[in-house]
């Protein structure tokens, strides 16, 4: 059983957590349903981390607090693969003592797990995912990249959901949906509304027999509940999207898009009312199984829409290019899969059989399992991205990412663009609690541009060097205020036994910012030893 213990600087106590709750009760569901169809296998690990940081706090200049920090980390990869049933999870407790100041020795909870399962064939289907992690809070405090840092600007989020659906083909006229799905959203006391949310998706498309002119019916209707938040008005916002879609095959390798439908939403909006027709036109082109690309532009009640998501990739790389825009909330980022390995995702289907139609789960434990194989680090897929920052607000945010991957037989090359710009649609003073009412305008505008370089290098079987760059501009037009964030990471890492690997790593952190005060810089050297039992 996970608990949940005091996360750093959230001020919670000791407590059981409902992701915890949740990730449990569907497990222990999943097993009951399928224990005797699956291969099961246990993997207990331990990493042990010794940190020297010569800015603990990330503190400006002339306030600046070396330290040395032991990491204890015992861990445990749970996966069980059936016919009709995958699951994915692992958990560890990362314990920090510091040599300095004993009272920030904390405890944090890691927990990432997935499944599905087919509980009656080709008929009942159940998803689940749980996760907790460490994320900062705002844009305007120090940016931490590691759990040792005690910026004060850190939180732990908690996210739950399931998701039962029914799934029907009718022939080859037509195939059908009918999905339920709860989610919950937790950050323990850090000012981010805790939430629930209920959705009920129908879906109707058809079927192989509309080869050339093809159509989908859709509609959704769901309810998201905010607790403990005398400043959240409504307490409870609803959502409605009525959507029909028609495809139309001009040849085999390009078709026409065209969706029209409804959408009404309940928050109270600064601007225009939060509902009214939609609609968009595209087209979606697949010259070969290695190249897509689908576009599309419209119109919805906020203004102007447009769309885009093209991939392609030869034998040595992939290449990715998205574009999108939409209104979301800080805890529907956070109920999103990271999609930061996504040109990876691109890459490895040409190298693992059948991976594009795999399910998520059955696609992460085959990524792990080629990175294991081929001594690449786990980070070299973490590309950079927006900081997905705590805010009670419903916002526009319009995002445009590119990458590409290059891998040979001792060199992989990742490199990674990013754009993103928040506009905040609700009142700003739901973020009062989170950042004082005199910071609010601060955060009503932000835009988040960046970029990132990830090379390994296989010196021999064993042993690899690794180079992380990482940039970002974030920026703050209410206030004129701009931050350049830049961090290198060099590493090498080599396996020293089967199953024990160790690792030394050199870290440089540096923040300069125009509002005097707010940069920082930090050095730090990091040695580790991660074992598998």
């Amino acid at each position: 059983m996970v608990t949940t213990a005091k996360a750093p600087e959230c001020g919670t106590c000791h407590r059981l957590s409902f992701p915890a709750i949740g990730s449990i009760a569907t497990a222990m569901l999943l097993v009951y349903a399928h224990a005797d169809a699956a291969e099961w296998k246990i993997t207990p690990n331990l990493n042990l981390k010794e940190t020297y940081t010569d800015n603990v706090s990330l503190a400006p200049p002339g306030q600046e607090k070396s330290d040395f920090i032991t990491q204890i980390t015992p861990g445990i990869s749970l996966t069980g693969t059936g016919a009709r049933l995958k699951l994915n999870a692992n958990y560890s407790m990362q314990n920090l003592v510091y040599a300095e100041e004993s009272s920030r020795n904390t405890m944090n909870h890691l927990l990432n797990a997935n499944a599905n399962a087919e509980l009656i064939d080709d008929l009942f289907f159940l998803d689940g995912r749980a996760a907790i992690s460490q994320q900062n809070i705002s844009l305007l405090g120090p940016q931490a990249t590691d759990n040792v840092n005690t910026t004060g600007n850190r939180t732990e989020v908690q996210t739950y959901s399931v998701s039962p659906y029914l799934r029907h083909k009718f022939s080859n006229f037509a195939s059908t949906e009918v999905r339920y799905t709860h989610d919950e959203v937790s950050t323990g006391g850090s000012g981010l509304a805790n939430s629930q949310a209920d959705r009920v998706q129908l879906s109707l498309n058809s079927g192989s027999a509309f080869d050339t002119l093809g159509w989908g019916l859709s509609y959704s209707n769901g309810k998201t509940s905010y607790a403990n938040t005398a400043n959240i008005h409504p307490p409870t916002t609803d959502t409605e999207i009525l959507t029909g879609s028609l495809h139309y095959s001009v040849t085999p390798k390009f078709r026409l898009t065209a969706t029209s439908g409804y959408e009404k939403n309940n928050y109270i909006s600064t601007g225009i009312k939060p509902e009214g027709s939609f609609w968009s036109a595209g087209f979606s082109w697949a010259p070969s199984a290695r190249t897509s690309i689908d576009a599309s532009t419209g119109k919805r009640y906020f203004g102007d829409s447009y769309s885009l998501a093209a991939s392609h990739r030869t034998r040595l790389t992939a290449w990715s290019l998205g574009y999108s825009e939409d209104i979301t909330s800080t805890r529907s980022q956070f109920l999103v899969p990271t999609d930061q390995a996504s040109v990876l995702d691109l890459f490895w289907a040409t190298y693992i059989p059948g991976y594009a139609t795999m399910d998520p789960v059955t696609r992460y434990q085959n990524a792990q399992k080629y990175i294991d194989t081929k001594g690449l680090p786990p980070e070299l897929a973490a590309l950079a991205g927006p900081v997905n920052y705590l805010t009670n607000s419903f916002f526009l945010q319009k995002s445009l990412k590119a990458s590409v991957a290059m891998m040979g037989a001792k060199n992989a090359l990742i490199l990674s663009l990013f754009s993103t710009s928040r506009d905040a649609q609700t009142s700003l003073t739901q973020d009062s609690i989170l950042f004082g009412n005199s910071s609010l305008a601060q955060n009503d505008r932000t835009k988040q541009v960046g970029g990132s370089a990830a090379w390994n290098f296989r010196i021999d079987q064993r042993t690899s060097a690794n180079v992380n760059l990482v940039y970002s501009r974030n920026s703050f037009p209410s206030l004129g205020r701009t931050d350049n964030n830049k961090t290198i990471r060099l590493s090498l890492s080599r396996r020293l036994q089967p199953k024990l690997d160790g690792t030394v790593e050199l870290r440089r952190i540096q923040l300069d910012s125009s509002q005097a005060g707010s940069g920082y810089s930090e050095n730090a050297l990091t040695a580790s030893l991660f074992m598998r039992f």
